[in-house]
């Protein structure tokens, strides 16, 4: 790697810093970047009196910390020159040309160090162009988009990316840092210029034209899918020379089509499977470090004798993590879930003796309590035990499972509110037992859930508000030679109370007002005119009645 500037469109090297001298100052009147008066430019670093501020290094990325001498334009104007490269110095912003009578003075100096190599240095003297090419580390396809052939960029002194700063790069294969590039169109011209570097949190779509020719369909690099993604790593924050880069510190690039893309070939004068767009979405988190990186190519078919237009786009997206789940609201108990209880310091589903295939009890399988669910499950038991004791821990174990609980969930949830569980065991007198006197032996298990309805009568809310479980017992001669019946009982109370609507429940006598069917057509004044008006004698009652309803209506 050549510790010169990058080589522009010509065949001319342009070194980054020529020998050793001393730092000349560079007009502060010139302030080539101030384009609009009175306001402080973004990204100006000689702006100092717009921005009132001395340093502006602290405020803007990329504001190099040298001061040079002579006469000095934006680098983006100059695409090439025809000067003695001796007498041009290149900054991340500045192409500057020193005068002949500054660069005599310092003349031995500098041609003893203008074409010094960093990790190709020659012992027997200074080495053209040419032969530092051909020296020069094999890239592969993506030496035109992310290799750094100088230190002319963005300095990072800091351990995150900012605003406008360049996005590292690694080579595995080859160990070289370069940064991420974005081809654009140059200054006077549309055709593409490829070290244009892509810029932090600067997402942009640049359109620039290429010239294809039947050689370079194939072996343009530009051209091709892989150069865009293959042996590219970026770094996820900024990372010094000096610092032995870590699996880490580096994000690889993914294409979005798996399978990759086609290359490129010459077929019949046409160039197929050209990349005519390219696109890289770049996630980044909020400290400013890189997190994920993919890459999309759209290919595309062209004459090989003509200007193809090409599309590079670099987009940012935040990277959010996903939130962190909360606990999922109390809810009522819809019918069919199982029923949730504690046993110990564990929440599981309470479960009853399943059945076997031949009807035997055992421990597994077993089925689950579900809400709203009676169920009666039984099974046969026998045991050639002769130890009450063991017996009745075996018949325990088979009816409740390992313990019974002491909580039960009220609600759904992922924190659900808890009631008690009662449970009643056998009860043991202190004499002793024996297989002759017999044993008290649990033989079934009465699961009792007490729940009601609450809310809103249009939007009810199932709660359990506790449990029993209740063991039946019975004392037994053992050993247990012959099978008897071990039974489980699940059934659910409904307890709820509802409330009187506040008028009472309407009865069948009971009317509307006003005569509601006849239309008020039988009411006068409040009270109902129950006189016979068929008689043709009572004509007038028959008009003052319509004449009453009608102005009824009226009003």
């Amino acid at each position: 790697m050549v510790s010169s500037s990058e080589a522009t469109t010509g065949s001319i090297t342009v070194p980054s810093h020529v020998g050793t001298a001393t730092k000349a100052i560079l007009n502060p009147k010139v302030c080539l970047c101030d384009l609009t008066p009175d306001f402080c430019d973004i990204g100006c670093c000689c702006d100092i009196v717009d921005c009132d501020i001395p340093d502006l290094s602290s405020v803007f990325s990329g504001c190099s910390d040298e001061v040079i001498s002579g006469d000095c334009i934006e680098r983006w104007l100059l695409f090439r020159a025809n000067v003695d490269p001796s007498r041009v110095t290149v900054t991340n912003k500045l192409f500057c040309v020193q005068p002949e009578e500054e660069i005599e003075t310092h003349q031995t100096r500098q041609h003893s160090s203008s074409l010094q190599l960093s990790n190709f240095e020659n012992p027997t003297g200074p080495q053209t162009l040419s032969a530092l090419t051909k020296n020069a580390p094999t890239l592969d396809y993506s030496y035109h988009f992310s290799w750094k052939g100088s230190a002319t960029y963005t300095t990072h002194t800091r351990d995150f990316y900012r605003v406008d700063d360049t996005i590292m790069t690694h080579f595995i294969r080859s160990s070289v840092r370069g940064v991420l590039r974005q081809p654009s169109p140059g200054a006077t011209t549309s055709f593409c210029v490829d070290r244009n570097p892509a810029r932090f949190l600067r997402s942009i779509s640049l359109y620039c034209t290429r010239t294809l020719t039947p050689q370079s369909c194939a072996t343009d690099p530009s051209l091709n899918a892989k150069s865009y993604f293959t042996d590219i790593r970026l770094l996820k924050i900024p990372v010094r020379e000096s610092v032995q880069l870590t699996p880490d510190n580096l994000i690889s690039i993914h294409p979005k089509l798996e399978s990759g893309w086609s290359e490129p070939k010459e077929q019949n004068g046409s160039c197929l499977n050209l990349v005519s767009k390219v696109e890289y979405l770049l996630w980044y988190t909020i400290i400013g470090e890189i997190v994920m990186a993919t890459v999309n190519v759209v290919l595309a078919d062209a004459d090989s004798n003509m200007k193809f237009l090409q599309q590079h786009t670099v987009d940012f997206q935040l990277a959010t993590p996903p939130p962190t789940p909360g606990p999922t609201p109390v809810v009522g108990l819809t019918e069919g879930t199982p029923v949730i209880g504690q046993v110990g310091s564990t929440a599981q589903d309470l479960s009853v003796l399943g059945v076997s295939q031949g009807g035997e009890c055992s421990i597994d399988p077993r089925m689950p309590i579900l809400f709203m669910h009676n169920t009666i499950t039984g099974c046969t038991f026998n045991s050639p035990s002769v130890n009450c004791s063991e017996l009745r821990s075996k018949l325990y174990k088979v009816l409740r499972g390992a313990a019974a609980p002491t909580l039960v969930a009220m609600t759904a949830g992922s924190q659900p509110n808890w009631a008690r569980v009662i449970t009643q065991v056998c009860t043991v007198t202190t004499q002793e037992e024996s297989c002759e006197s017999g044993c008290v032996l649990p033989h079934s298990l009465s699961v009792q859930v007490l729940w009601a309805r609450t809310g809103l009568l249009a939007l009810p809310q199932n709660f359990i508000l506790g449990a029993k479980y209740l063991f039946h017992c019975q004392r037994f001669r053992c050993p247990l030679v012959s099978p008897f019946t071990v039974t489980t009982e699940v059934m659910f109370v409904d307890t709820t109370v509802y409330l009187e609507p506040p008028r009472g429940t309407p009865l069948p006598t009971w009317k509307f007002p006003f005569d509601f069917f006849s239309r008020g057509s039988g009411e006068v004044d409040g009270w109902t005119d129950t006189s016979d008006c068929r008689d043709p004698r009572k004509v007038t009652c028959n008009l003052m009645l319509i004449a009453l309803a009608f102005l009824a209506w009226l009003h």
